[in-house]
């Protein structure tokens, strides 16, 4: 299990597992950066891609930044996602989350922290502020925003309820943002709301170079009033200690790289500018979102800048929102309606969001598919919920589509649900349009697909050669030096599915055994004359 406290710490497990690159040339972050990293997102398998450190950053302009950049780290790919939760592989990382949602680690306060070795207030940060974080164009030629989607924090002034939650920080000005937080997110419709009727701003952390647990429990959809901070202390298995910022009333994680304080304006807003989506479209809707007055920047020596990927998948966000959607939905459906839920994974292409895969229980009947199809279905904006068996790997497209294929009847096993909102999907209305969220567009209704693509009955043995054939043919295979290294996908061997017996077991060894006479005696005996009859066919 990896051991760090800090980013730093990750980093450093990350290069022992050769899960690091670090790139040693001169990197232009607002022409090459982001597209040098998409290169390996879009054209590396998923099980070879690294997080990238860009040490030598300039910019367009030619700045040299001292800040390197640090791209991957929380979402690059499921391994570097299982190191970072401390965890060996995806069911570890369900049941974990499971784990420390319902026993948290309360954060606690410390005198002082890394995080807080260098700190810029008054008129540094006119001077300087915000142009110290070399943040990268992430999509240059389309995208007409930088940004820094990280955690943030804020706090109810009266219930002192804290939310951390990832959104946008979009940067207008050496001291301004905008805070791309929408109006259903907590920060918004509690904090923000409540400030406004204050007639006050609100403070707010902008956290930069957490460690993943922090980016992770900011990411889900935890219930309001609990702790995500207390939450991310379990799952790191102790308590996230927090320092007091320069300049507003908030308490950020000691052992980050930066932070950046503000207050969000309750009166003043502007227009957002496109920047790439979790869809995998450049959000061009040009909505209002309130300014963040910057009062204060603080970070360690030799600090990292991280930022956040979002856009065509596979990327960060996706693979962040995916997981946490997935661990969210696990844990309710298999602890607190207790259903015998196997696995639940939304893959990147979907967003992250809208695809939803669950892998049942072997055994489990058919009125139980039903029920957790209609509870899932409850819990997620998935504009697609299929239910799957325990065989299948739900990683796999093609085994997704032999199952749609094979193990159901759309009239029977598809039932169409009313969806409350499409989020970004950018089908459920013209861009533009500002209509996507409602329950309806011109005809256009929402709603949400339920698939049992589980098998109904018992079903013949899957078309390939039993498991110790397939064993020993992959023993012959890597004997021969001049053959790749395969790389096998389930199932690569026949498994029994319920409709097989002993007699065609017997058939199937004497077969196996170079022994086709005995069979043909066998079947013989079993000849039947249909001279007089039609043959059944």
């Amino acid at each position: 299990m990896a051991n760090f406290s800090d980013l730093r710490g990750l980093v450093d497990v990350l290069e022992e597992r050769g899960k690091l690159f670090r790139f040693r040339g001169e990197i232009n972050k607002d022409t090459e950066l982001v597209p040098l990293f998409r290169i390996q997102m879009r054209g590396v398998p998923e099980s070879e891609r690294k997080v990238f450190l860009f040490d030598n950053v300039v910019g367009a302009k030619g700045k040299k930044y001292d800040m390197p950049v640090l791209v991957g780290v929380y979402g690059g790919s499921k391994d570097v996602l299982a190191i970072g939760m401390r965890c060996q592989g995806y069911i570890e990382m369900l049941e974990k989350w499971h784990h420390c949602l319902t026993n948290p680690i309360a954060p606690v306060l410390v005198d002082s922290g890394p995080v807080q070795e260098v700190v810029h207030v008054g008129d540094e940060i006119k001077q300087l502020g915000l142009d110290e974080f070399p943040v990268p164009v992430e999509d240059p030629g389309f995208s007409g925003m930088i940004r820094t989607g990280v955690p943030m924090i804020t706090k109810d002034g009266e219930t002192g309820i804290r939310n951390v939650g990832a959104y946008n920080g979009f940067f207008r000005a050496r001291d301004r943002l905008i805070a791309g937080i929408g109006p259903s997110k907590h920060a918004m419709a509690h904090h923000w709301e409540a400030a406004r009727r204050r007639k006050e701003g609100l403070p707010i952390a902008i956290v930069i170079g957490c460690t993943p647990e922090v980016m992770l429990v900011a990411s889900a959809a935890i219930p309001y009033g609990a702790d995500e901070l207390a939450v991310a202390g379990a799952i790191a298995g102790s308590p996230i200690k927090l320092v007091r910022c320069r300049t507003i009333p908030l308490e950020v994680p000691a052992h980050a790289e930066a932070v950046i304080e503000g207050v969000v304006s309750t009166e003043i807003m502007e227009p957002l500018l496109p920047f790439g989506e979790y869809p995998g479209y450049f959000r061009v809707d040009l909505n209002i979102r309130p300014i963040i007055q910057v009062t204060a920047v603080t970070h360690r020596k030799g600090a990292m800048f991280t930022p956040l990927l979002v856009g065509f998948p596979p990327s960060d966000d996706n693979l962040i929102s995916g997981f946490c959607e997935s661990a969210q939905m696990y844990h309710r459906l298999k602890y607190g309606c207790h259903l015998p839920v196997e696995e639940i994974h939304l893959p990147q292409s979907g967003g992250g969001q809208n695809f939803c895969l669950i892998r049942v229980r072997e055994g489990s009947s058919q009125q139980t598919i039903s029920q957790i199809l209609e509870e899932a279905g409850k819990s997620t904006f998935s504009k697609y919920v299929v239910a799957l068996d325990a065989d299948i790997d739900l990683r796999d497209p093609e085994m997704l589509i032999w199952a749609l294929s094979f193990s159901t009847q759309p009239k029977q096993d598809f039932t169409i649900v009313a969806a409350h909102s499409a989020g970004l999907d950018p089908s459920a209305a013209p861009t533009g349009s500002g209509r996507s969220r409602m329950g309806s567009t011109e005809g256009r209704e929402l709603s949400r697909v339920l698939i049992n693509a589980t098998r109904k009955w018992p079903y013949p043995p899957v078309g390939l050669p039993r498991k110790e054939y397939m064993e020993r043919a992959l023993r012959l295979w890597q004997e021969q030096k001049d053959l790749p290294t395969p790389r096998l996908k389930e199932p690569y061997y026949s498994y029994s599915l319920g409709y097989w017996n002993e007699d065609l077991q017997q058939y199937a060894d004497l077969i196996a055994g170079g022994e086709y006479l005995k069979v043909g005696e066998k079947m013989a005996a079993l000849q039947v004359n249909v001279a007089n009859t039609d043959p059944e066919r």
